[in-house]
C-alpha cells in the first residue's frame, strides 16, 4: 500500500470541503479512502474521505478542530468495493472476494408466478 499514500499540503478548507497542493492520480482516486492529519491541530487524527475531485478531497465529517493553510496530510487511496475498481486500479481481478455476478436483490423478492 506504500504506492497508494501521498503526502499533501492543505492549501484552504471550508467545512468538510479540503483542497490541496497535488492532484489525485486519477478519477476519484481517494473516494472512499482515507485522510490522516500529520500537522497542524489535528495532528493524529484520521477523517474519512467521500470523494475527491482533482485537488479537492469531501470529507465525510468535518474535522475536529480548525484546518489551517499548509497543514500536512497524508492521503491513502480508496476502494469503492467493485470488481471494475480491483481489475483496472489495483489490478487485483484475481483476488476479487466479492461476488458481482449475483442477480439483484428485486429477483430474490419475487414471488412464484409473478
Amino acid at each position: 500500500m506504500a504506492g497508494r499514500r501521498r503526502v499533501a499540503r492543505v492549501t484552504t478548507c471550508d467545512e468538510r470541503v479540503a483542497t490541496l497542493d497535488t492532484t489525485e492520480p486519477s478519477g476519484n482516486a481517494y473516494g472512499a479512502g482515507l485522510l490522516r492529519w500529520i500537522g497542524g491541530e489535528n495532528s493524529g487524527l484520521e477523517s474519512a474521505i467521500s470523494v475527491s475531485d482533482g485537488a479537492r478531497v469531501t470529507l465525510r465529517a468535518e474535522p475536529a478542530l480548525p484546518v489551517a493553510a499548509g497543514d500536512l496530510v497524508e492521503l491513502i487511496e480508496g476502494c469503492d468495493k467493485s470488481l471494475a475498481t480491483c481489475a483496472a486500479r489495483f489490478g487485483n481481478a484475481v483476488n476479487f472476494r466479492g461476488e458481482p455476478y449475483l442477480p439483484g436483490i428485486d429477483l430474490l423478492t419475487r414471488y412464484p408466478g409473478a
